[in-house]
């Protein structure tokens, strides 16, 4: 039997086909953990404003000694993974880290000064002015239905927090304190969202943290130190130390970490209309912790924030986040 050219070239029966490539994961499929992140999120930081309000000493006490405990806790948590807080880290998150501090100072003092809805109804304004500034600061882009659903979605939050009706209550101190807190929070959401996002660095989250925390707590210490007497320090203490550990470990660190973890994969307007719906967690806490009580009215809005969300959820990114 002769063999020829077309014998050599025909595949052999005893040849081995080479293995199917490995599947990989599908990027839809990817997107719900970002999702999931930032419903736990939600809650963790849904438990802060009706926590830090138990605590009675003065802001910048309660702000000076959070991050005096949050701080060295994280840079321990560096150490035991074996890294430590990089030069380039510490500059990039001074200014975030700054409005942090700054911010949480607002926070403590706007509910010293106001009920838990107070602080909400202007917090609620968050995910429409993030709105306005994340496509000339970040480039993001939104959908027209992404927007219609923002505002609907920050409509029912104003009804939530309205609908306490009589249970609204606070001083003109109350109101500035918590604009101010609106402001100074949107900045560091805004500054830590386009670090996360930029191709170019890879920051560890906890890493960003710590770098955050440090310039938080050191914002703290010149108004302590020129504000703050020993009368301020020694109203602190009893009960306070149990809402400050949660406070600053679980709504702080692990909350904080987690929602930069989340920057990364998720764009900022989506992400704070998801933020909404902590302050229903916010609102439901306080009835039973601080006897603010829940209304039908609220009730309404609530879940008018809920489906807003839900829907927003189910529209499709713009596809300008990188998974990392």
């Amino acid at each position: 039997m002769v063999l020829t050219h077309e014998d050599f070239s025909r595949p052999s029966v005893f040849e081995v086909k080479a293995a199917d490539p490995p599947q990989t994961r599908p990027e839809r499929n990817f997107r719900w953990l970002p999702i999931i992140a930032i419903g736990v999120v939600v809650i963790v930081w849904g438990v802060g404003p009706p926590t830090t309000k138990l605590i009675t000493a003065p802001p910048l006490v309660v702000t000076c000694i959070r991050f005096g405990l949050s701080a060295p806790f994280l840079l321990v948590l560096l150490w035991l993974r074996g890294s430590s807080l990089r030069l380039l880290v510490i500059k990039k998150t001074a200014l975030p880290g700054i409005c942090f501090g700054i911010n949480l100072i607002f926070v403590v003092a706007t509910l010293q000064e106001a009920t838990v809805s107070v602080l909400a109804v202007i917090g609620a304004m968050n995910p429409a002015l993030l709105l306005m500034i994340s496509v000339p600061l970040l480039g993001e882009r939104a959908s027209l239905r992404q927007l219609i659903f923002t505002l609907v979605g920050v409509a029912g939050s104003v009804v939530v927090i309205l609908g306490a009706g009589s249970e609204l209550r606070s001083s003109w101190l109350g109101v500035i304190f918590s604009s101010l807190s609106l402001v100074t929070f949107s900045a560091y959401f805004v500054l830590t969202r386009k670090a996360r996002s930029d191709s170019t660095s890879d920051i560890d989250p906890i890493e960003w943290m710590a770098g955050i925390n440090i310039w938080a707590f050191l914002a703290t210490v010149p108004p302590v130190i020129l504000l703050a007497g020993r009368k301020d320090w020694a109203e602190f203490g009893g009960n306070d130390w149990l809402w400050m550990a949660i406070v600053a470990f679980i709504t702080g660190v692990f909350g904080h970490v987690l929602m930069t973890w989340v920057h990364g994969h998720m764009e900022v307007a989506r992400s704070s209309l998801y933020l909404l719906t902590m302050h229903l967690v916010a609102i439901g806490l306080a009835w039973p912790i601080h006897d603010e009580a829940m209304t039908i009215t609220q009730g309404i809005g609530g879940l008018v924030v809920l489906g807003a969300v839900a829907t927003v959820i189910a529209t499709p990114a713009s596809g300008g986040v990188k998974a990392r």
